[in-house]
């Protein structure tokens, strides 16, 4: 990144001020956890994405690298060096809950359903056991939210209420939602 997608090439992104950044920088999850079958949860995408955001700061900050005072000499007085101040990466998220995810799975909804079909004539969840991720979706989309107890979520109702994060439904599992879904 720091190059600009030049391996072998010099630091430009750290040398020069004016240079824009190149390199597109995507990121498929903005979750910092994720436990699934593990005792603890363990960090993700969102872990990642914190961190490169603070190297990258830090890489091209002329007061925090020492790469900068290596390429200015001794020889150089404190007025000649211009100092890089801290860039920001310029990256993307996707990933629930970023509208853009959410768009994309209403558009393929939509896409299997008869050609005069709205989102306003369906009723669509997300299902999930992340309340900062799949119900953050649901509701930021007006969709309905079914929260299951399998995962992430450690059972604190009271948490949600404080994180306006409330699902439509908290089961046990999805086996459990599909069945108050779909009656027989």
């Amino acid at each position: 990144i720091l190059t600009n997608g030049d391996p072998s090439g010099k630091r430009v992104l750290v040398e020069d001020s004016t240079v824009e950044q190149e390199v597109e920088v995507w990121f498929t999850n903005p979750d910092l956890v994720y436990s699934g079958l593990a005792t603890n949860p363990r960090l993700t995408q969102g872990s990642y994405r914190l961190c490169l955001e603070t190297l990258f700061q830090c890489a091209t900050s002329s007061t925090s690298t020492s790469y900068y005072s290596m390429q200015h000499s001794e020889s150089s007085t404190t007025s000649e060096q211009t100092r890089t101040p801290k860039r920001k990466l310029i990256s993307n998220t996707v990933g629930k809950p970023t509208p853009l995810t959410g768009r994309t799975a209403l558009n393929k909804i939509l896409s299997q359903c008869t050609n005069n079909t709205t989102e306003e004539d369906l009723e669509i969840w997300t299902v999930g056991d992340n309340p900062f991720s799949d119900v953050a979706l649901a509701l930021m989309m007006g969709w309905n939210a079914g929260l299951v107890k399998t995962g992430i979520w450690d059972g604190d109702v009271e948490s949600l209420e404080k994180e306006n994060a409330v699902p439509t439904r908290i089961v046990d599992d999805v086996g459990v939602l599909i069945g108050q879904l779909l009656p027989e």
